[in-house]
């Protein structure tokens, strides 16, 4: 026995020579196959070749072939001897064995595949394939017998599992993960039935819980003993299993059923290997993943890597097909390719481009700029006479007969032109309003053939006039008469009165009133029809002849038999109008003007008579009906093409004169989406018209690709609508509604099925239009209600902050209000980062409008709308600014702000009136007798300076700040927009912004001074006093980031991240804040949005492939629960300020109240106390009384 290894293949063949004696069978088997089994006789051989005299020895070549696709084989030689071997005996040399390989590349394959077909399979993974024992690893599968892997030899052959190791209840299984995209699967593997197995015993294979195979190896032939069991009769097979799976993941198990101890029934494994058949691109098959297959790697032809691909300059493709083109290439409707553009100016005499002999590279289109067209011939750009544009090669370009050709040119015999006025005649004209005109004028009269009789009428045209009841008449000649009238020698005469009244008279048999012959009655007599032989009183009795039919009594032929009969000049049997025979009757081919019997003698003019049929001569001059044109030559691009079809961009006159006009291009743009609904402009490039009377909105065909039109509603909006022969600019605006997310942007088909024109006429260069909208933004009923619970936490935690901050200002503590307003109106800002938020954000975001001041003081700005002064003109912005519908216009900005410090000054003026008021009660006689009062001023007013002094600076200072948001963002914004520098107010706008920008830039160098001087300071004590410096550049990138950076979405977002995350850690490393709850709301604020805009990429429109709509709405909820809190948070915050204020307000009002009485209990102590006093010292007081009070009645006397 051997074991080899050998290189994929699909059949093997063997050869060797055997040596034997004596009567035997030869058995070769190739694992399980019996290859080879022949029994040869002794009579065969010859005497004493090998050995023993008396027996006949045999030398046999053997050489046979058998299909084998193993990744191993193993060969069994083995034969029926049962005696000695000195007695019976036999050997073999010159083995070799051959194979069939399989196709170059290929690692599995059959008899019948071509590379092709082989090429798509792909080894995943194999385990257990090494023939050297020592080599052999175990590892790789898991045994769910409880025993360890181990491996086993059967002879020289190792193998996984075998005797007494694996049996009852063992599953040898594999998890496969991450396999690469497939749609089918191999598993092979070598499998070896060990011992005593019963008829009932099976093998399983199992993929993903699901069975793949299943056998009974005890039904197989089996010819080998011993190999690896005990005395039992063993197979070893090889297992190939293939079927469908393209799932990333699997889980292949093998099984059994044996109910026997492992050392009464087992088996072994090896060569496992799976395999995997790949996509094959290229092979003109679209199978699972690929979007299309056409056979090449041609980039740029709709199909590249078996995905839809646009070609080369194409703007918009759906599904391979071009529907728009990028600037500077032109869209081929027909094609459904761009052309490039290249300008050329009128001294370009000649152009050098890719070219096949004398044809233009078709990928590429000349445009030639305006009064000029591209001359395909000479590959020139020439004038355009006609157009009303004079340009450097023309004289005039109006419509006027002193000019011709773009030449200015004067009336005939005109010897002497200037400028298209005739100065000077020929000799017998005379100069009459610059016109020559002839003095002497010769009448002559000409005769024409008229008449069939080829006589000609000088004077009247009598000669040719039939008879007045002819009904045809050709040339003077009637063919046909009226009714009661017959044609007798081409002339009209009149039947009697008598018969085809319906009467009938004497001499008449019937009277059917018509004249209708063969119709049983014919002038007044019977008649029968033609074929009949016997008729009795104009009905037919007989049966009818070959070609008629008996109809109602009738023997009457039928028109499209075949059989030509009666009155039938042909019977083609079709009803083809122009194949010679229409109705049974001879018919002239289409646009042929005489026939004989059905064939065309001569064609109509501007036709050629080829093969009796007319074709249209295109190029002869002549316009026929169908010709678009006809310039006389077939030559492209002059107008009229060589099928006799106006081109684009040329209007022929009478279908000769050609004049190049540009026509009207239809586009469509889009706008914005808002919430749900997406917006899309259709314009046309110049003024158009309709010709006919319609509600034009009303032709449109709207249709979203690949979208049923129940689950989307578009709305047509006339804006500028199409009139009726007036020419005006014309835009609708379409509102486009899809009830559904896509996990693609969907695309959008115009179709305007009216036509319309320019005012030169000119028809729509096309009539069709695709423009691809943005991914949905639909969101179903309970998410809206979710957003709007969102939003009524987020307004109610709002004016929470409001109120406290207002009972705060109330109390003495007006600094928090500013500084919560001013943490919070970045939040607010977040909405303008140009992503495509889901509809539960943009909702969410409408809350936010109560943050910033422009909005907080719009409420008093509304009420005074209808005034004039505070009326400024809407300017358009961009993107999300459009979207918001932000008014551009600094000075609308400005109002709230002026409003603010208008309020504020008013205040400060009051409060100087005020003070000065209290002065002058001072010192004012009448109150000097009110000292009381006068403390009273006195104390008000020290009490307003306190006020004023402590709060004048800070409130200015904070103010500021926080309206530095909008102030700076509408500086911003003004200069970003396109303005008309043609109006003074322009300049204004403008001025405004750039004082607002420089004062920001003051302020910030006002805060760098000093910076050059840190090294003498503490580092971390410097930095941490320049927090206003950091807040102020942090507003102003944030702003200029937004602003400037709408159009870079990515951009966009990883530097507000950036922004956001740096002074975050400024705000940790430094801690700026003194007071701890500051601090800690700012973390928060400052935390919550780094993690927003760090967010914020996963709604990138690059990512939209990636992640699909659903899954950004869980993402919002977050988001929104993330800014939510830092309003609820701030909101706790201030109402536990606001409390802790009153709770001390209060604590102080009830120690205020309690100051009288315990001064009036001081001051009754008191008094009781010095009136202890005077009464001990009574006696002393009343001798120096007296001494005082005779003193003064001394001097009194």
């Amino acid at each position: 026995m051997k074991l080899l290894q050998l290189p994929p293949h699909y059949r093997v063949k063997i050869e060797f020579t055997l040596y034997m004696q004596i009567i035997q069978i030869t058995i070769v088997l190739i694992h399980q196959e019996l290859a080879y089994n022949v029994e040869y006789k002794t009579e065969q051989g010859q005497s004493n070749y090998c050995g023993i005299d008396y027996f006949n020895d045999q030398i046999k070549d053997i050489q046979f072939e058998i299909d084998h696709k193993g990744l191993t084989t193993n060969l069994y030689l083995s034969s029926t001897l049962d005696s000695n071997p000195w007695d019976e005996s036999w050997g073999f040399r010159n083995f070799r064995l051959y194979i069939y390989q399989c196709p170059s590349g290929c690692l599995i394959c059959s008899q019948d595949d071509y590379q092709s077909d082989c090429l798509v399979w792909v080894l995943f993974d194999s385990f257990y394939t090494e023939i050297d024992p020592n080599l052999f690893e175990v590892e790789g599968w898991n045994i769910d017998n409880q025993q360890v892997a181990k491996k086993k030899k059967c002879k020289s052959v190792p193998i996984i599992c075998g005797e007494s190791l694996c049996g009852k209840d063992t599953i040898i299984s594999k998890n496969f993960y991450s396999l690469p995209i497939h749609t089918k699967m191999k598993i092979k593997f070598k499998y070896l039935k060990v011992d005593s197995w019963e008829i009932n015993d099976q093998i399983i294979l199992k993929v993903d819980g699901e069975i793949k195979w299943i056998a009974s190896l005890s039904l197989i032939n089996q010819y080998q003993y011993s190999l690896c069991g005990n005395y039992y009769p063993e197979v070893s097979i090889n297992v190939e299993v293939t079927f469908m799976h393209s799932s990333t993941f699997a889980l292949v198990q093998i099984l059994n059923t044996l109910d026997q101890d492992s050392t009464d029934e087992s088996f072994g494994i090896r060569d496992i290997q799976i395999y995997i058949e790949q996509i094959l691109c290229g092979d003109q098959i679209i199978q699972f993943s690929e979007d299309c297959d056409d056979g090449n790697l041609f980039p740029f032809d709709g199909c590249f890597n078996c995905k839809y691909s646009c070609v080369e300059g194409c703007s918009l493709c759906h599904k391979g097909i071009c529907l728009n083109c990028f600037y500077g290439w032109v869209f081929q409707n027909n094609l459904f390719i761009c052309l490039r553009i290249i300008n050329l100016d009128q001294q370009q005499q000649q152009i050098s481009l890719q070219t096949n002999g004398n044809e233009l590279d078709y990928k590429t289109v000349i445009e030639c700029r305006k009064g000029f067209y591209l001359n395909w011939i000479s590959y020139q750009c020439e004038s355009i006479c006609g157009d009303n544009f004079i340009t450097n090669t023309e004289e005039c370009d109006i419509e006027s007969e002193f000019c011709h050709e773009c030449k200015f040119q004067c009336s005939s015999n005109c010897q002497q032109c200037q400028f298209g006025i005739c100065q000077v005649c020929n000799k017998d004209y005379l100069l009459q309003n610059n016109h020559c005109v002839q003095t002497e004028i010769n009448n002559r009269c000409q005769c024409q053939e008229i008449c069939g009789n080829n006589n000609y009428a000088i004077y009247t045209l009598e000669e040719c006039v039939c008879d007045l009841n002819c009904l045809e008449c050709i040339r003077g000649v009637c063919y046909e008469c009226s009714n009661n009238y017959m044609l007798i020698n081409n002339n009209c005469y009149e039947i009697p009165v008598t018969c085809g009244d319906l009467i009938i008279q004497e001499n008449e048999e019937c009277d059917d009133g018509n004249n209708i012959e063969f119709d049983g009655c014919f002038n007044c007599q019977y008649s029968c029809p033609i074929g009949c032989k016997d008729c009795k009183l104009g009905i037919c009795q007989d049966t009818c002849q070959y070609g008629f039919y008996l109809i109602n009594n009738i023997c009457s032929p039928i028109c499209g038999d075949s059989i030509q009969a009666d009155h039938e000049q042909c019977d083609d049997g079709n009803n083809n109008e122009f194949d010679g025979c229409y109705q049974c009757q001879y018919s002239c081919p289409q646009h042929c003007s005489d026939c004989l019997k059905g064939i065309c003698v001569a064609c109509n003019l501007g036709f050629l008579l080829i093969n009796n049929n007319c074709i249209n001569n295109c190029g002869d001059g002549i316009l026929n009906l169908e010709e678009q044109c006809d310039d006389g030559n077939q030559d492209d691009r002059d107008g009229c093409s060589q099928l006799c079809e106006i081109e684009f961009d040329w209007i022929c006159k009478q279908g000769t004169d050609c004049t190049y006009i540009k026509y009207p291009i239809f586009k469509t743009e889009y706008l914005m989406q808002k919430n749900q609904y997406q917006y899309v402009k259709i314009s046309f490039s110049q003024p158009v018209q309709s010709q006919s009377q319609v509600i034009y909105k009303d032709t449109f065909d709207l249709e979203i690709l690949d979208l049923n039109k129940t689950i989307f509603n578009i709305t047509i909006k006339d804006i500028k609508p199409v009139q009726f022969l007036i020419v005006s600019d014309v835009q609708y605006i379409l509102q486009i509604e899809i009830q559904t997310n896509l996990n693609y942007q969907p695309i959008l088909k115009v179709n305007l099925t009216e036509q319309l024109y320019s005012i030169d006429d000119a028809p729509l260069k096309n009539t069709i239009d695709y423009i691809q909208l943005n991914y949905p933004n639909y969101m179903t009923e309970e998410q809206g209600k979710f957003a709007s619970a969102f939003q009524i936490i987020s307004k109610a935690s709002i004016f929470s902050i409001y109120g406290s901050s207002i009972i705060l200002i109330i109390l003495g503590n007006s600094l928090t209000f500013w500084g919560i307003l001013d943490a919070l109106q970045q939040q607010s800002y977040l909405k303008f980062i140009n992503v495509q938020y889901p509809q539960t954000l943009i909702i969410y975001f409408e809350s936010s409008e109560l943050i910033s001041i422009q909005s907080l003081l719009n409420s008093i700005t509304r009420l005074n709308r209808m005034a004039k002064v505070l009326e400024f003109p809407y300017l358009e912005s961009y993107e999300k600014f459009q979207f918001y519908e932000i008014n551009a216009n600094i000075t609308e900005g400005l109002r709230t702000e002026i409003i603010l410090f208008g309020t504020f000054s008013f205040v400060y003026l009051i409060i100087l009136i005020t003070i000065k008021i209290i002065n002058n009660l001072e010192v004012n006689d009448k109150f000097l007798r009110f000292p009381k009062f006068i403390r009273f001023l006195q104390k008000q007013k020290r009490k307003i300076y306190f006020k004023v002094i402590r709060t004048n600076g800070s409130l200015v200072k904070n103010a500021l700040l926080a309206c530095s948001w909008d102030l700076i963002f509408m500086a911003f914004l003004e200069i970003s927009i396109y303005h008309d520098l043609a109006f003074y107010k322009t300049f204004v706008r403008l001025s405004i912004a750039l004082i607002i920008i420089i004062t920001t830039l003051i302020f910030i160098l006002s805060q760098i001074t000093g910076i050059l001087n840190w090294k003498k300071q503490s580092f971390h004590q410097f930095w941490r006093k320049k927090k206003d410096f950091f807040i102020i550049i942090k507003k102003v990138l944030i702003l200029l980031i937004l602003v400037f950076y709408q159009h870079e979405q990515e951009l966009q977002t990883l530097i507000l991240t950036l922004i956001n995350l740096l002074y975050l850690i400024y705000v940790i490393n430094f801690k700026p804040l003194d007071d701890q709850q500051e601090h800690l709301k700012t973390l928060i604020m400052e935390t919550s949005l780094t993690l927003f805009t760090a967010s914020t990429f996963l709604n990138w429109n690059l990512l939209s492939h990636y992640i699909q709509y659903t899954q950004r709405v869980i993402i919002s909820w977050i988001q929104i629960s993330l800014l939510v809190s830092v309003l609820i948070s701030f909101m706790f915050f201030e109402l536990y300020n606001a409390l802790l204020i009153i709770k001390q307000k209060f604590i102080k009002l009830i120690a205020n109240r309690n100051v009288p009485k315990r001064q009036e209990e001081d001051q009754s102590q008191k008094q009781n106390n010095q009136q202890k006093t005077e009464r001990n010292l009574q006696l002393k007081r009343i001798p120096i009384a007296r001494v005082t009070f005779s003193c003064q009645i001394h001097q009194t006397v």
